[in-house]
């Protein structure tokens, strides 16, 4: 069992779940050097899958997630990867990916509110993170 307690229990009360969605596009932009102007923009999963990457290095296989998916039948398989990841590191949270890859506002914030929670417990022992070269300059 985990000591540091499970950080994919977060609960609905953490405090990125009080986050704004500007303060979120910043923080993602910023920890994976992206331009998302939009939280729909997660809708692929990508962004997802190198959150968790960030914290659990060489855990995820970024060689198999498509950044440039555009649309729900290609979101599937990085989610796939994303379950694997969240497997392989204990991450125990239900990915609705059905809701996920409709691409809604709400749906999406709420995954991504998790997803920073998720990150903060976690980034304390994460190593310096190279996002460019995590996913080859995609």
């Amino acid at each position: 069992r985990n000591v540091r307690g499970n950080a994919s229990s977060v609960g609905m009360m953490e405090g990125a779940f009080f986050v704004s969605r500007t303060e979120l596009l910043a923080w993602v932009n910023n920890l994976l050097q992206t331009n998302l102007t939009k939280v729909e923009q997660c809708a692929s999963g990508a962004v997802y899958c190198q959150i968790v990457d960030s914290c659990h290095q060489n855990t995820v296989s970024m060689k198999r997630v498509n950044w440039m998916a555009r649309s729900d039948h290609e979101f599937v398989p990085n989610y796939k990867v994303l379950q694997a990841a969240f497997d392989k590191n204990g991450i125990q949270r239900n990915i609705d990916v059905d809701k996920l890859i409709r691409a809604k506002y709400q749906d999406n914030l709420e995954f991504l509110q998790f997803m920073k929670s998720y990150w903060e417990h976690e980034s304390s022992h994460c190593l310096e993170y190279d996002p460019l070269v995590a996913r080859e300059g995609k």
